[in-house]
């Protein structure tokens, strides 16, 4: 396994349809802020909105980057994302084979470890 200093970071965000999630992940591939999305779909979300609990129908995107973009990967999203308070979930250090790793910092303009 890698180590913390090679592991990738998740972000993980919901939209609300898969031609969104779509956009946004193409976008950040595009800007070389991440190396792979998953977009998995549908996913129900149940939450507290002006006072009501509500349910809606969303599509989760699953954006793997390095440390060193997860910042402006986050900021990416949030300035570019269609809600007015989107969920934007970073989990740190995730650690994964060196191999993985070393293609998630290739992807994303860090060089390999």
């Amino acid at each position: 396994m890698a180590t913390a200093d090679d592991s990738l970071i998740e972000i993980h965000v919901t939209f609300g349809d898969q031609a969104s999630a779509r956009e946004a992940a193409r976008a950040a591939l595009e800007a070389r802020l991440t190396a792979c999305v998953n977009i998995i779909a549908p996913v129900e979300a149940l939450f507290w909105w002006e006072g009501a609990i509500v349910s809606e129908t969303e599509t989760l995107a699953i954006f793997k980057t390095s440390s060193n973009n997860a910042t402006a990967l986050a900021t990416f999203i949030a300035e570019t994302h269609p809600y007015e308070t989107p969920a934007i979930i970073r989990h740190e250090a995730a650690a994964c084979n060196r191999a993985y790793a070393a293609w998630i910092a290739a992807e994303t303009g860090k060089t390999a470890p």
